[in-house]
């Protein structure tokens, strides 16, 4: 009883938020691969990419954050992305897919969702810098490394483990 109820005191509470920013950004990248699968649209968008990381850094300002922190942190999470989109790919290449009825729109649907996350998680960051600047804390294993084990790693790379 006592050993449980010290792992539950110990157990990094105030890093959930965050970590759940990170596991519903991945999360999203099956989604986000149905979408561009159906337009033929590449996985890496560099332009999309930049204005997606400076959109963070000048957020991340705001609330104090290091400019190179959000930036690794955020092209962590978009090469994370990335890695789940390329798997994706490359299953549905050799099934020989079709079109996906259920891809939702890119920019009106999965975007704004993005928006939301991005604002979550740098908040996260912000919550915790000094503890996460301090000793190491772990979060707990992504919900998405059900996806895919190497894009959650990716996530999670930048933050104390």
């Amino acid at each position: 009883m006592r050993a449980s109820l010290d792992r539950w005191l110990d157990f990094p509470w105030n890093l959930e938020p965050l970590r759940q920013a990170i596991d519903q950004r991945l999360l999203l990248a099956p989604a986000v691969a149905r979408a561009k699968w159906n337009v033929q649209a590449p996985i890496e968008d560099l332009p999309r990419e930049a204005q997606v990381i400076a959109a963070a850094v000048r957020q991340g300002r705001a609330l104090g954050l290091p400019d190179a922190w959000v930036e690794a942190v955020f092209k962590a999470q978009i090469e994370a992305s990335k890695t789940v989109q390329r798997e994706l790919y490359a299953q549905w290449q050799a099934q020989h897919a079709g079109h996906f009825d259920d891809a939702p729109d890119l920019a009106n649907t999965i975007r704004p969702e993005l928006d939301r996350i991005t604002a979550q998680l740098l908040r996260g960051m912000a919550d915790n810098q000094a503890a996460l600047n301090g000793k190491a804390q772990t979060m707990r294993p992504l919900d998405a490394a059900a996806l895919s084990p190497a894009a959650a790693a990716q996530a999670l790379a930048p933050f104390p483990h």
